[in-house]
């Protein structure tokens, strides 16, 4: 009977928790609803990528680069594809699906933290951690820099709940010692690359330090004989999320064999993380948030037991810390040098998750050891000691709750994601000729129809959307990798200088480049005799779109 009625207390407290959970993501998602209520359009160039990514599934193109013809997708395409399924599913247009399914999609991220971190250690915490997740003051950072929960789709807000389960299959793999584990793990290792390459890196050197340790740990066989048992599950890891990554890497790999000749993308700085801004980097951690994640770290660190979770934790700090060391380190020697394959903030991106699970072991050790002292001062009797200090830790760990959100959630409300945004996706979706230019590109032009961008961004915000071709990005950010941008540019470049110089030299060089239209701005340049064989097919406010008559080459 004594045990019956443990049992039923022990699913009493742990429903309070998950209640207590449910509750927070509900507020969490309802702010995110009413961010995204009545936008149309998305507001941030990565967003606009995905767009043009999932219009090429579409048009049964999957595989090709959006922006440049007979190019191969660059970019990990998973969330394309999702917003591709949506669009096809529902019929409705993929810049509303990635605007309107992101506060839903998103969700996944800290249903899969809660999990995780309740493996690792146990409910008391994950609440706590998932509160930060969810309400950390991060400031004016963009979701795509901080791990948190936002109504925005990015790949790397996607990728982060593969991720966290990813870490615990690992775990679960490492404990069982099965090989149908392994499975599973190398499935969920290939399905997050194919979301985001930053959190795969950062996973396998967690599973290789994990599997080498626990060999280390196994004393009832010899070290080299327990490594090669782990190297054998690391190869089947390796093998499986090899096999399902085949729809990114068949590009990167085989095709580009990951030769980058643009590496403007891979060293795009984060303005927080550029080297004259490190102090105040590095001062933002001397916090009571900060201090509270110390106290965690020491707590964690301190820790006898070995459990893979601690392993775990340590490993993935110290993988986000060297990489952002590597960053400033890049910046200091050699700023054109090659060193990081994703951009640094991407690291930074983890480390902020870690952060607050180590912030929730610092607040729940506060907790405990309150609770044991307030225990002992009462001088409980025996038979009901272990209920009273659940109790009254459970009481001090919602009160922590409670202090965290009234502290923080007045600038959680002003989060960049909720404010400015937001507004930037309304003021794009206001931009009618854009966005009329975007709809008469889907409906009279073949994806394979290269258009030469004039000026702004009409590239990236017009062309790439619809999945039409361009000679060159206006910014090698945005451009694939794999592809020589300078090249491209000055291609562009000539073709403009002819236009400019040499109208009927300009045609035939139009032509060689398979440019079949030309986006620009209203002018009269093109609307005289020495440019017939360039009529204007789309015409509003501050959008013109000029085909290109190669009929006319001799």
């Amino acid at each position: 009977m004594t045990g019956i009625l443990d049992k039923l207390r022990t699913n009493r407290e742990r429903a309070c928790y998950d209640v207590a959970f449910l509750v927070l993501i509900t507020i969490a998602l309802i702010n995110g609803i009413k961010t995204t209520a009545g936008v149309t359009w998305p507001y941030d160039l990565d967003q606009f990528r995905d767009i043009g990514m999932a219009q090429a599934i579409l048009d049964h193109r999957y595989g090709t680069d959006h922006l440049y013809l007979g190019e191969t997708i660059w970019y990990n395409p998973l969330v394309s594809v999702i917003i591709a399924a949506i669009s096809s599913a529902t019929r409705i247009a993929p810049p509303v699906v990635v605007t309107q399914a992101g506060a839903y999609l998103n969700l996944f991220a800290p249903f899969a933290f809660y999990i995780l971190v309740t493996y690792f250690f146990d409910r008391s915490i994950a609440l706590v951690a998932v509160t930060a997740f969810l309400f950390v003051p991060i400031g004016d950072a963009p979701s795509w820099a901080a791990a948190t929960y936002s109504p925005w789709i990015f790949s790397q807000n996607l990728a982060q709940g593969f991720f966290y389960l990813t870490l615990m299959a690992y775990s679960k793999a490492i404990d069982s010692n099965r090989w149908q584990c392994c499975f599973i793990v190398g499935v969920l290792l290939g399905v997050t690359f194919l979301t985001h390459t930053a959190p795969a890196v950062i996973l396998g050197i967690i599973i290789l330090v994990g599997l080498i340790m626990s060999s280390a740990r196994r004393s009832e066989r010899p070290f080299p004989v327990a490594l090669a048992t782990k190297m054998l599950f690391l190869l089947v890891i390796l093998a499986v999320s090899f096999a399902f990554s085949l729809p990114f890497t068949f590009s990167i790999l085989f095709h580009y064999h990951l030769r980058i000749v643009n590496p403007v993308p891979g060293n795009w700085i984060y303005g927080p993380l550029a080297i004259d801004k490190l102090p105040n980097f590095l001062r933002g951690y001397l916090s009571w948030f900060g201090a509270l994640a110390a106290l965690g770290l020491v707590v964690l660190i301190g820790t006898r037991s070995v459990r893979p979770g601690k392993i775990v934790l340590l490993t993935w700090l110290l993988i986000c810390a060297a990489a952002l060391a590597v960053n400033e380190l890049q910046q200091i020697t050699s700023p054109q040098l090659h060193l990081m394959f994703v951009p640094a903030h991407h690291f930074l991106f983890y480390l902020r998750a870690i952060e607050n699970i180590l912030f929730a072991v610092g607040v729940v050790w506060v907790c405990r050891f309150l609770s044991r002292r307030l225990t002992s001062l009462f001088g409980t009797k025996s038979e009901t000691y272990g209920h009273f200090r659940w109790t009254t830790e459970a009481g001090f760990v919602a009160l922590a709750v409670i202090v965290f959100l009234a502290l923080v959630y007045p600038k959680y409300r002003t989060r960049f994601d909720f404010t400015n945004a937001r507004s930037q996706a309304v003021s794009f979706a206001e931009r009618k000729a854009y966005l009329d230019a975007y709809r008469w590109i889907l409906s009279n032009t073949k994806p394979i129809d290269v258009f030469l961008p004039l000026s702004r961004d009409f590239d990236l915000s017009i062309v790439g959307p619809a999945d039409r071709k361009v000679v060159a990005t206006s910014q090698p950010e945005f451009s694939n990798p794999y592809v020589d941008w300078k090249s491209r540019f000055n291609t562009a470049s000539q073709i403009v200088d002819k236009l400019t110089s040499s109208p009927p030299d300009a045609l035939s060089t139009l032509a060689a480049n398979g440019v079949s239209y030309i986006i620009t701005v209203p002018i009269d340049q093109f609307d005289h005799a020495p440019f017939a064989f360039l009529s204007n097919e789309f015409a509003e406010d501050d959008v013109v779109i000029y085909k290109v008559r190669t009929e006319s080459v001799r």
